[in-house]
């Protein structure tokens, strides 16, 4: 079955000298690993300048049914991005959204409204020169909700230390990855009640917040793992 859709690409590899499989979220028919010959003329409707990560895409896609792989037939960028991969600061923030999307999006469905929250940090991070410092960490807080593992903010004098296993702050204080200290989870309440992109918090608060945000996806989402781009987006943030 042939359809038009709209694309957010997470991830290339190169198969052959010209053909890619590609890791595609689309608006209308969730995350589709595709197939595609890329060709080098100017009538070819697949170029690799088309194949970068986080490419806001139109495609053309052939769905085979029992196939865990489709077909690519044609692509267009419907949103150009022209300062993220000019700026280091803007790239290290998006690779590191790349890497986690790969990471959480394992089997995920068709989901209008996750679909318009990645294309709305994206164009953010393109079109804005500020107040995007803390945009890993906003999106890693709100991605949660659309993964269906949303930490609940009840802290209180009685219930503050957060639980990463639980999702929610208790009177226990577990041990590193398992819970945050109680300055940790005092940031992490803070932090997630205020939930704004221009909230004022030091380079070291920032990194207290990163590691106990990824510890939380790491217990929830199966493989997460260690993301290659936290270094790097480390030391590129503390510039």
């Amino acid at each position: 079955m042939r359809i038009s859709d709209k694309a957010i690409l997470l991830q290339s590899i190169k198969h052959g000298d010209k053909k890619y499989i590609l890791k595609l979220y689309t608006l209308q028919n969730g995350l589709v690993t595709a197939f595609a010959a890329v060709g080098s003329s100017p009538k070819s409707k697949i170029k690799t300048s088309a194949l970068l990560p986080l490419n806001l895409l139109d495609v053309e896609l052939v769905i085979k049914q029992n196939s865990e792989v489709h077909q690519l037939n044609e692509v267009s960028c419907y949103y150009v991005t022209t300062t993220i991969h000019t700026s280091l600061f803007k790239l290290s923030i998006a690779q590191f959204i790349n890497e986690t999307l790969i990471k959480s999006l394992k089997e995920q469905s068709a989901n209008k409204y996750l679909f318009e929250f990645i294309e709305t940090c994206i164009q953010f991070l393109n079109t804005n020169e500020t107040n995007f410092t803390n945009l890993h960490l906003y999106f890693l807080s709100e991605l949660t909700k659309y993964l269906g593992i949303e930490p609940q903010n009840n802290y209180d004098s009685h219930n503050c230390y957060f639980d990463c296993r639980e999702g929610l702050f208790s009177n226990y204080n577990l041990a590193f990855p398992l819970g945050l200290n109680l300055e940790e989870s005092i940031l992490l309440s803070e932090f997630l009640k205020i939930n704004s992109l221009k909230v004022t918090i030091t380079h070291f608060q920032r990194q207290q917040l990163l590691t106990g945000l990824l510890a939380y996806y790491s217990i929830h989402i199966p493989n997460f793992g260690n993301l290659k781009s936290v270094a790097v987006l480390q030391e590129v943030v503390a510039i």
